[in-house]
């Protein structure tokens, strides 16, 4: 019976090392790897991050191709006015403005202006064109391909509210021209008449004046201003050619002074050729007042002799 006990004893006491042997090692197995709520964190983390990186290597590589793209345009109904400016490096900017030019024309739209300038090793222009914005994305893509591009900016003026208040006063004018006439038609008397005249007159101008606003809004709106700078890549400077006269015994070797011999006979057979063209030049433009101004000392020392000759014959005495 004691034997019993004891091995009873032994096996509860072996139980109690064994579990917590258990419990140590679990208690260290969820330290080291945290809670299950932090566990589920890092995780969800690590999963952010590594979806992170290529969304960030997409926009560098999309950053290279710059595409302005305005969106679907047309069937958003808003009346939205787009402005681009684009600074653009090619290695002929005379030909990258006929590029351009081409360009927009094959897609509908027109060149309003264009400049191009050159000052010594300086060569730049710009082109500013009007493009629908429908075909702004793909205006811009064949931008890219004339040149580098530098820099780029879109910028847009929803003008939805305005166009509508402009239409809705013009319907308003409209309608009251049409009372006006009727009004008009009706009249007897010239007071009346002219009272009439001068509020048709009035509204009539206003009506001109909201057009005219329309007008100039659906032109903005139906074509996008896309100004482009562009600068000509300069040329890269050439090292210069060694001198083969250069050094002592080289610059005077034979072929060094017969060629020096020849320049210097060639200059003085110039300098003297150039130095008889200016005197008969000169002597070309004094021959003709040289020979009249002669005529008249040669006429004035005639005169005066004769004139002396005179005298001394009248102051002879007569016998």
């Amino acid at each position: 019976m004691l034997k019993k006990i004891k091995l009873l004893a032994i096996s509860l006491s072996l139980i109690f090392i064994l579990s917590g042997c258990a419990s140590s090692s679990k208690s260290a197995a969820t330290t080291a790897a945290g809670s299950p709520t932090e566990t589920y964190a890092a995780a969800a983390m690590a999963e952010d991050q590594s979806a992170a990186e290529p969304a960030a290597a997409s926009t560098a590589q999309s950053g290279d191709a710059v595409i302005l793209d305005p969106g679907n345009v047309i069937e958003s109904g808003k009346k939205i006015i787009y402005t681009v400016s684009i600074s653009l490096e090619a290695e002929k900017a005379s030909k990258a403005i006929t590029d351009i030019g081409n360009k927009v024309t094959e897609l509908g739209g027109y060149v309003s202006d264009s400049s191009y300038y050159q000052y010594e090793d300086s060569v730049s222009g710009s082109i500013t064109v009007r493009v629908p914005p429908e075909k702004l994305k793909e205006f811009t893509e064949l931008v890219g391909t004339v040149g580098e591009v530098l820099s780029s900016n879109m910028g847009s003026q929803d003008v939805t509210a305005e166009y509508t208040d402009v239409s809705s006063r013009l319907t308003n004018a409209q309608a009251q021209e049409s009372q006006l006439l009727a009004i008009m038609a009706k009249a007897v008397t010239i007071k009346d008449i002219l009272s009439v005249r001068t509020e048709l007159d009035i509204v009539q101008s206003e009506i001109e004046e909201l057009k005219g606003q329309i007008r100039l809004m659906d032109n903005l709106v139906g074509y996008s201003t896309v100004t482009i700078s562009i600068t000509q890549t300069p040329v890269a400077p050439t090292s210069p050619e060694a001198d083969k006269n250069s050094g002592l015994l080289a610059r005077w070797s034979f072929d060094y002074i017969w060629q020096s011999v020849q320049k210097g006979f060639s200059n003085s057979l110039s300098f003297t050729v150039n130095a008889l063209g200016i005197i008969f030049i000169a002597l070309s433009y004094l021959l003709i007042p040289a020979v009249c101004i002669g005529i008249v000392v040669v006429a004035i020392v005639l005169i005066v002799k004769r004139s002396g000759k005179k005298k001394s014959r009248n102051n002879i005495p007569k016998s």
